[in-house]
């Protein structure tokens, strides 16, 4: 029973849960904070934005370890849950739970909360569908939506404080949930093209043709270089306009630079996973420091 719950965790992917919560609290915080406490937007109704785009993540993540069952048997035989822990059957059932309950709050929230969330979440599990069915097997665009969707949690965060992000008209606060966009969006493509290169195997053995079953590792390896490096430009830019988050872009390049070399000395699929681990820091350490320059 306790390794099926651990499994059950592992599948949802937790600690990309738990990632996601931090825009939730710092974003929604701030906006607290220079309203003095005193906005319109309900608390009730951020936790249950929080919690409803936290079932749809588990959700994805548990489709797309139906749909990579195989690939998995090949990159990681001995730690896969489908197939091992969890049954197909199973699996099915804990998605059609998890999509039953993103189905039940989400009329909750649309009704009482936040009435463009409709269209958002039936939009997200479109998008997620297409995902997993078809942009994940392409070179690049499926890591592009991934990384879009991933961003965008800000921007929904955002579309929710709507009206109190109108009544303080606060420059700095706009601009915060927008760099949570762009370093999430910056950070989870080179993330995902290092997953793809890290299960070529597995890929190819299943006809998954991503951008390094195309263009092979060490070509993709550089196109990871050269996002990351437009990302660094781009810090530097909106540096030029923001002074007060300089700081937050030239810690962020530092450690991205790090993370460039290692990228290069990456061989077993191991080493790809701790240097992905990595790329996560950097993103929790930007969006931190983002939040605390701001004030």
């Amino acid at each position: 029973m306790i390794n099926k719950l651990k499994a059950t965790f592992i599948l949802m992917r937790w600690f990309h849960e738990l990632v996601v919560m931090i825009p939730f609290i710092a974003l929604y915080l701030s906006t607290c904070y220079l309203g003095k406490f005193k906005i319109e937007s309900s608390l009730s109704g951020m936790l249950l934005l929080c919690f409803v785009i936290q079932l749809l993540i588990a959700a994805g993540c548990v489709l797309n370890d139906i749909r990579d069952r195989d690939i998995d048997a090949v990159n990681k035989p001995n730690t896969r849950i489908i197939g091992r822990i969890y049954s197909l059957k199973q699996s099915y059932l804990l998605f059609i739970t998890l999509m039953s309950l993103v189905f039940i709050l989400s009329i909750l929230l649309t009704c009482f909360y936040f009435p463009d969330w409709w269209w958002i979440s039936i939009t997200v599990v479109l998008f997620s569908f297409v995902y997993n069915l078809w942009l994940k097997r392409t070179p690049l665009f499926g890591n592009l939506l991934m990384a879009a969707m991933t961003a965008c949690i800000a921007l929904v965060i955002k579309m929710y404080l709507w009206n109190d992000l109108l009544t303080l008209n606060n420059e700095k606060l706009n601009l915060l949930f927008d760099l949570f966009a762009l370093i999430s969006f910056s950070i989870i493509v080179p993330r995902e093209l290092s997953l793809d290169i890290s299960d070529l195997q597995g890929d190819l053995s299943d006809d998954c043709y991503t951008l390094p079953a195309k263009i092979g590792e060490q070509n993709s390896k550089w196109v990871i270089v050269l996002l990351l490096i437009l990302f660094i430009l781009s810090g530097i830019w909106i540096s030029t306009f923001h002074p007060y988050q300089g700081i937050t872009f030239t810690v962020g390049s530092i450690l991205l630079i790090v993370y460039m070399f290692w990228l290069f000395r990456c061989k077993e699929r191991i080493d790809y996973i701790r240097a992905g681990r990595f790329l996560w820091v950097i993103m929790i350490g930007m969006f931190l420091l983002a939040t605390y320059f701001t004030f």
